[in-house]
């Protein structure tokens, strides 16, 4: 495509993440520039505000992955029913943390698509 790119843009990047685009880059067999523009349309970018509901959501988390090592400890000292009975709660609230999670990432505070995947 013949255009007149007149505007210059610099960035700034780590090591590994040169090494990726290079990488990357090369593997298309396009020029950087070319690489680039064609990153910029074919690419899908969400923006989420990670607020209060997602907090509440990794708390639910890591509160089940405490009643995961109770429930070891339950294992342990041979209290299988009480274990079974805590693994099947555990589930539920699993389930309801992972639902809420899939609906927060459902909705994006803006979501850029390409032309073509529109």
């Amino acid at each position: 495509m013949n255009r007149n790119r007149n505007i210059q843009f610099n960035i700034r990047l780590t090591e590994k993440e040169l090494e990726a685009f290079e990488r990357k880059r090369k593997a298309s067999g396009l020029s950087k520039t070319d690489f680039f523009v064609k990153l910029i349309h074919s690419c899908n970018i969400k923006v989420y505000r990670f607020d209060d509901e997602v907090k509440a959501i990794v708390h639910e988390l890591r509160k089940i992955g405490v009643n995961l090592n109770q429930v070891a400890y339950l294992v342990n000292i041979m209290q299988d029913g009480l274990a079974v009975r805590e693994v099947k709660h555990m589930h539920s609230s699993f389930c309801e943390a992972m639902n809420r999670l899939s609906a927060f990432l459902d909705k994006p505070l803006t979501e850029d698509r390409c032309p073509s995947e529109m």
